[in-house]
């Protein structure tokens, strides 16, 4: 009989100026800062392989632009899997359609606050939600 040990991993988040919880999810969370709308269930992969859960949100929720936002780093947006999220809101927020609605929102908000000379988290958020909206991202 083998004998397992498992190395204890430190998991590094970053704080925004938001953190996007399991609650906003299964709540359909809405932000006046949303910069995309998701609704991936919760996808959470078993550690130990071969299983995952999946926890069905009740319908699509907002992601705000102040998770993208760290609060200790000026001129830094993090998207994707850098979301400013619990654990098990990045079971949801971390799968393709989000991740690329990310993307876009961070790039479109990176190219105004190099326009404007602001740092992320004092962009005019209003300027970036039609900005998106001009390029057909559907926000509600």
């Amino acid at each position: 009989m083998g004998i397992i040990i498992f190395r204890k991993t430190l998991r590094r988040r970053i704080i925004g100026e938001y953190v996007l919880t399991e609650e906003d999810i299964f709540n359909c969370a809405r932000f006046d800062d949303a910069i995309g709308v998701a609704a991936y269930p919760v996808d959470l992969h078993h550690p130990l392989g071969g299983d995952c859960t999946l926890m069905w949100c009740p319908d699509c929720y907002d992601i705000p632009y102040r998770s993208l936002v760290p609060q200790k780093v000026d001129g830094l947006l993090c998207a994707g899997r850098n979301i400013s999220a619990t654990h098990l809101a990045l079971a949801s927020v971390r799968v393709m359609a989000p991740a690329m609605c990310l993307g876009e929102a961070a790039g479109k908000a990176a190219a105004l606050c190099a326009l404007s000379g602001v740092e992320p988290r004092n962009l005019d958020v209003r300027t970036l939600q039609d900005a998106l909206k001009a390029e057909g991202v559907y926000l509600r």
